[in-house]
């Protein structure tokens, strides 16, 4: 029991440390770097919180499947719980996507070049894809050709909606396809319908969320509440045989909660854009 507190320890030591390290700035750094430094530092306080909970349990208790469910517990539940970001963040990506498609169909025909309209339409996109098509909209200019550019926009992105403008526009730079404002227009309107369906069909699941929130309050509360006013009533499961017990319990409701989780998730269309030139390759050979 003393090595496992003690590791515990050790453990909220390290992300401490880690936290320290992901936040500390020494010169304004790249935007993917940033992000990239800001996601470890996240990572660090969500490591502290996990061994800081597991930690408690583990002397509250006294039993080291208490001090690993808490653990897992402390990693999971806060995306259970808590509100569905990363649904509303799809959502609004989505729209913006749809948005761009359709100001790019107006733009271009207004006689604008593909290049034109692209740099045109970034500076007033929605602020969730903004960043992307800025870098898209200035490659041209930094000497990458505009098919390779739109590839790699595509895999920035890593959305089948984007995939879709992204062929769109492929097929003018390459093929020096006229008039597609229709099928951007087209494309803009299946994004539409697209996040309508995301949102009904997440209206629908909110009741279940809400059930499984319930569910989860009313298990840890009262296991809580059994371990500080009634400790005698868990007394079997001091013993070895008790913990083996405990651990199936824990496991059988982690695996019941994760099958909640998955079947609550909206999945995605499949992608028809999954590659992407090499820009420091680009003026060396032809476009795929």
């Amino acid at each position: 029991m003393r090595a496992l507190f003690a590791l515990l320890g050790a453990g909220v030591a390290l992300a401490v440390l880690l936290l320290i390290s992901g936040l500390r700035t020494r010169s304004k750094p790249p935007r993917r770097l940033r992000a990239r430094r800001e996601s470890v530092g996240i990572s660090a306080v969500r490591l502290a919180g996990v061994l800081a909970v597991a930690a408690v349990a583990g002397v509250a208790t006294r039993w080291p499947v208490a001090a690993v469910l808490a653990g897992i517990a402390a990693y999971t539940l806060p995306a259970v719980l808590g509100p569905d970001r990363a649904h509303r963040r799809d959502l609004a990506r989505v729209e913006a996507i749809a948005a761009w498609a359709e100001n790019l169909s107006g733009t271009l025909r207004s006689a604008a070049g593909l290049e034109q309209t692209i740099a045109e339409t970034a500076a007033v996109a929605p602020a969730e894809i903004r960043a992307e098509l800025v870098a898209l909209g200035a490659a041209p200019r930094a000497g990458i050709r505009l098919p390779a550019a739109l590839r790699g926009f595509a895999r920035d992105m890593a959305d089948p909606t984007a995939d879709l403008v992204a062929n769109v526009l492929l097929q003018a730079a390459e093929y020096e396809a006229r008039d597609i404002s229709g099928s951007l227009d087209g494309v803009g309107r299946a994004a539409r319908r697209q996040a309508s369906a995301r949102l009904r069909i997440a209206t629908g699941r909110a009741r279940t969320r809400t059930s499984v929130r319930i569910i989860i309050t009313v298990i840890v509360g009262s296991a809580v509440g059994l371990v500080m006013f009634a400790r005698d009533f868990l007394s079997p499961y001091d013993t070895a045989l008790g913990q083996l017990i405990l651990a199936v319990l824990g496991a059988g409701f982690a695996g019941c909660l994760l099958w909640m989780v998955r079947i609550g998730r909206i999945p995605d269309m499949p992608r028809i854009l999954t590659g992407g030139d090499d820009p420091a390759l680009v003026g060396q050979g032809t476009p795929r």
